[in-house]
């Protein structure tokens, strides 16, 4: 197969990503690379390195197209709002719209590099088939599967607001989802018909056609189809309709051939989750010993909906393991009920702290298309243990939940919380556990408008500094000590005695 030229690959990916060439874009390409400023890749001859983390005119970035100019690298994709002359670099340097996700950036290059043979097999590329659907429909196409998720988009115009903003956030707004909600046109994608959005009926949108690609009665993906003209609804029908069986074979023997196999993820992996004994399957695939040291992480949609959170999840798989494909991480991808889980090779802190920066980055980059919470484990010994981690994990992804936690956190930052609300599940189904001191306390302050736990609570997160409690409350230091000998008296305890002292500690925390 003929090599692409760095202006192929540009022309291919499309101006709403690559906004901008300039240099010797005449070269050719023979592979693309990812590098970064933290974990730098060996740079190869006639290669396009792709630089996630890097700025034009920085420091980093003139090191890297020196060292890129040295080793025979033909060109450089870096994000920028302006293109540099031909003169400012010896490569060929392609400028990346600032908003596009870095993944769908570099497997959007890759596949441009890769093309598409004019052969029998050109359907198995996902761009590729959008390209052989834009032709045979006489009009530009995008392919969304069934949670929006964009598969793929063919080149060409018009690009209205909608599509420019779905080829860069891989989903449509949600604007634009709520307006075709509202006209019924999911519904009667669902049915199998053939629909017809007219121009404006949803803000940002111009004229669409769409079908379903169907195999019996999944729905593997929609195509949504914008014809420069008005075109009538039979003819449009006939088009659409052999779009759509071309897309459903194409899409089944992609999702056969795929390297995950499922769209669920990696199956040994599933089975390690839900207790199975597949942990030399699964250690093999990470390149490990089954007692290596691990670490999993959870990534749980913040969808209330449970239909719309199974097909968040779906999503997160994917878009897990494109980021990991893209940025070459070793890790294994699975969906569970609720939650995409990954599991990290961490035979040592140094990997922890390697796969905990993974998550961080990939939980900031999918939390506009696909909002979630995101949990990482603690340093786990044996894969045997998998299953019991991931209860952990699902526990703890529901505590940050009713915590409101939106960041990815780390269990070993919230082990104490964690255990303090065992303790408070436990006291719930034992109500018994918590009548006492504290309750009465509540009872008093109810029935006489005092502040009592206020100040017990204070002076136990101040561990008895009567001065703090008072600087904390604003109140003087006198005051502090009376409300703390009326607590006494009210609860009937003493704090001078360990056990009761621990009991109405433990009680004040667990009624917070």
């Amino acid at each position: 197969m003929t090599p692409a030229q760095v202006a192929d690959v540009a022309e291919r990916v499309g101006p709403a990503i690559v906004i901008g060439a300039a240099g010797p874009v005449g070269r050719d390409v023979h592979d693309v690379i990812v590098t970064d400023v933290h974990f730098p890749a060996v740079l190869r001859a006639g290669s396009l390195v792709v630089a996630p983390g890097y700025l034009w005119g920085d420091e980093d970035c003139a090191r890297l197209v020196s060292e890129a100019d040295a080793a025979g690298v033909v060109a450089v994709a870096i994000k920028a709002r302006a293109t540099p002359g031909a003169e400012e670099s010896p490569l060929a340097v392609l400028m990346i719209e600032p908003d596009a996700d870095w993944a769908l950036v570099i497997a959007l290059l890759r596949s441009a590099v890769i093309g598409t043979p004019a052969s029998s097999d050109a359907d198995e590329s996902l761009f590729g088939l959008a390209d052989a659907l834009a032709s045979m429909c006489e009009g530009p196409v995008v392919l969304l599967d069934p949670a929006w998720q964009l598969i793929s988009y063919s080149g060409g115009d018009p690009h209205d607001e909608v599509r420019s903003q779905t080829i860069l956030a891989r989903r449509p707004p949600a604007a634009a989802l709520d307006g075709i909600r509202r006209l019924g046109v999911v519904d009667a994608l669902n049915r199998g018909e053939i629909v017809r959005v007219a121009d404006g009926e949803v803000e940002g949108l111009s004229r669409r056609y769409a079908v379903a690609a169907r195999v019996g009665a999944e729905v593997l993906a929609t195509i949504w189809w914008q014809p420069d003209v008005d075109v009538p609804l039979e003819e449009a029908e006939r088009r659409l309709r052999r779009a759509a069986e071309l897309a459903a074979l194409a899409l089944l023997r992609h999702a056969a051939s795929a390297p995950f196999g499922s769209t669920d993820g990696d199956a040994a992996l599933q089975s390690l989750l839900a207790g199975g004994r597949t942990e030399r399957q699964v250690a093999g695939r990470l390149g490990t010993d089954i007692e290596g040291g691990f670490v999993l992480a959870g990534l749980r949609p913040t969808a209330a909906d449970a239909h719309e959170r199974a097909a968040a999840v779906r999503r997160l798989v994917a878009l897990a393991r494109t980021h990991c494909d893209a940025f070459r991480v070793n890790a294994q991808v699975a969906a569970g009920t609720d939650a995409a889980y990954l599991l990290f090779a961490a035979p040592d802190t140094a990997h922890r702290r390697d796969a905990v920066r993974v998550v961080t980055d990939m939980h900031a980059r999918l939390q506009r298309t696909a909002p979630h919470r995101a949990m990482m484990s603690s340093t786990f010994r044996a894969l045997g243990e998998t299953a019991q981690v991931r209860q952990t994990v699902d526990e703890l992804l529901l505590l940050a939940e009713r915590r409101g936690w939106n960041a990815l956190t780390d269990s070993e930052d919230v082990d104490a919380t964690w255990r303090l609300e065992q303790f408070r599940e436990l006291a719930l189904a034992h109500p018994a556990l918590l009548s006492g001191p504290i309750v009465r306390l509540v009872e008093h302050d109810r029935a006489e408008g005092t502040e009592l736990v206020a100040t017990l609570r204070s002076y136990f997160e101040s561990v008895g500094d009567m001065r703090a409690v008072a600087g904390k409350l604003g109140i003087h230091v006198n005051t502090v000590r009376y409300r703390i000998n009326r607590v006494q008296e009210v609860a009937r305890f003493s704090l001078s005695l360990s056990d009761e002292r621990l009991l109405a500690e433990l009680q004040i925390r667990l009624l917070s």
